[in-house]
């Protein structure tokens, strides 16, 4: 066949022989490695090991060029964020070290809570200018401070909270005001105790007057102005305290909505407090015992608490519980003759146990005050403190 053109290039084979006698493709011989030349010799421009070593011992710079070599090599100081300002602070009011006091001091009436504290400067620190700033809400400062502490009346600065009704009302006390000046206080309060901090490690000492005890006497008190200006302001319940007074009013809250009068509870205690007492300006705050009750409405004897935000002991750095002990003779009637107790029922500064303090004695023949010493330094231990019994006499 011809003129396809494609068996033209067809090479044709022969079936009929062996394929082993078939022409093989032939294979390229590869030369002797014996014939390969010898690759040239490099020579290392770099010096030995040894001597390379004696030169880097030769450049470390000697002893006393050291401190210029190793401030050098130093971590950065030179930050500019918000953060390393505030980081800057802490370290300067770290080498301020001062005693911690926020302390809760809870009892019944006129058993000596307001005394206690405001007995507790020394006469070097009244000599000093050391100030006593009582927040009032009862009245209690100014009268303790006239009946016993006439001689301090420039160390007992009393400050009540309260603003009245300009107008007609029949309510007498404004609580918006009355809240926001509570608050005003307290912020003027930590004011001073960072300028007085910052006084004292530059000149070892403080400036006069300074301020050494906060006292926010009236928790309950602050505790009903809360609960009202949520009623009356936030929750709109009612026009004013009178109003929203009861149980019908109590219903319409919500179980949610009570965060609103711990919010703004918080706001002065311990919030408006702890910032002060961590600057060194002991603080306490003050408060009456509420009766406890079960689910059926009846009160428990001996089960009373403080009259605070609740569950808000967590708060304080120390609690302190003060009891009143009447005397009974052997038939067990009352004496007419009594003493007040102070105990430390828990204290984060200190793992000792506390022991009840004897504040002072009445009766009709020698009453007695004796005082807290361990109040002056904020160790609530001190060796002139009178350690009374559970029960029983002194």
């Amino acid at each position: 066949m011809s003129g396809t053109g494609f068996f033209d290039s067809v090479a044709l084979v022969d079936t009929t022989k062996d394929p082993s006698e078939m022409k093989k493709t032939p294979v390229q011989e590869l030369p002797s490695t014996s014939t390969v030349a010898a690759p040239p010799t490099v020579m290392n421009p770099n010096p030995p090991i040894d001597s390379l070593i004696e030169e880097v011992v030769a450049d470390i710079p000697i002893q006393g060029q050291m401190d210029r070599f190793v401030k050098a090599a130093t971590f950065p100081s030179n930050w500019t964020s918000s953060g390393a300002s505030i980081v800057q602070d802490a370290r300067v009011l770290a080498q301020y070290t001062p005693t911690c006091v926020l302390a809760m001091i809870a009892g019944p009436a006129k058993s000596g809570k307001t005394g206690m504290v405001l007995d507790s400067l020394t006469e070097e620190e009244v000599a000093n200018g050391a100030e006593i700033w009582h927040v009032d809400f009862d009245l209690g400062g100014d009268t303790t401070k006239a009946a016993h502490h006439s001689d301090k009346k420039d160390n007992i600065v009393v400050i009540s909270p309260w603003v009245m009704v300009e107008n007609q009302s029949r309510v007498p006390y404004d609580f918006q005001a009355t809240y926001q000046r509570v608050l005003d206080i307290l912020n003027h309060a930590h004011e001073v105790a960072k300028e007085q901090a910052k006084y004292f490690m530059e000149h070892g000492s403080m400036p006069k007057p300074y301020l050494k005890t906060l006292v926010f006497d009236g928790a309950d008190q602050w505790l009903n102005i809360c609960g009202t200006l949520m009623k009356v302001y936030d929750l709109e319940l009612g026009r004013d305290g009178i109003a929203t007074t009861g149980q019908k009013t109590t219903t319409k809250i919500g179980r949610f909505n009570w965060e609103i009068r711990k919010n703004r509870y918080r706001a002065a205690l311990p919030h408006g407090m702890q910032e002060t007492a961590r600057l060194g300006v002991h603080c306490y705050v003050i408060t009456h015992m509420k009766p406890s009750y079960d689910s059926n409405g009846n009160e428990i004897l001996g089960s009373d608490v403080p009259d605070i935000l609740p569950r808000s002991e967590g708060d304080f750095q120390q609690l302190i519980h003060v009891k009143v002990l009447q005397e009974r003779n052997e038939k067990g009637e009352l004496t007419g003759s009594s003493r007040s107790q102070a105990t430390v029922i828990e204290n984060r500064t200190s793992l000792k146990c506390g022991q009840p303090i004897v504040l002072f004695i009445r009766n009709a023949e020698n009453p007695q005050w004796y005082g807290w010493p361990g109040l002056r330094d904020g160790s609530f231990d001190h060796g002139t403190d009178l350690i009374g019994y559970p029960e029983g006499g002194v």
